[in-house]
């Protein structure tokens, strides 16, 4: 993976881990079962970085195809992504002790974490100019 990809991949990845640890502080405040909303939010996460990774490995092969190739590579790749996280909320709502809300809390964890460094870069190059 080229190095640039790695880091920002890298820096979500450590994002989505405070992310993780602060859900996982806040269950303990408004829930009666916090351990159970902790495991469906560590198990999201986990899913989370996962296909952060897969993604990024996909665009870094993808640039290499023709268009058409390229299209049709990146489509079955996020086709088994979906498929990975579909397989993911429908254990979470097998298993009796991981919490389905954790769970999608974890599993959205890579957009807010991008959203919330965007913001952050968004501010300080405003204060910068």
């Amino acid at each position: 993976m080229d190095i640039k990809v790695q880091q920002e991949v890298n820096e979500v990845s450590k994002g989505i881990c405070v992310y993780a640890v602060i859900v996982g502080l806040i269950s303990f405040i408004i829930s009666k079962e916090p351990i159970h909303i902790i495991l469906g939010v560590v198990f999201g996460s986990i899913i989370a970085i996962l296909n952060f990774r897969l993604l990024a490995i996909t665009m870094e092969k993808a640039v290499d195809y023709s268009p058409g190739k390229a299209q049709a590579y990146s489509g079955i790749r996020y086709l088994i992504r979906m498929f990975i996280v579909a397989a993911v909320v429908f254990v979470s709502v097998k298993n009796p002790n991981i919490n389905v809300i954790g769970t999608v809390l974890g599993l959205i964890s890579t957009q807010i974490v991008i959203f919330i460094k965007k913001l952050i870069i968004s501010r300080i190059s405003r204060k910068e100019v």
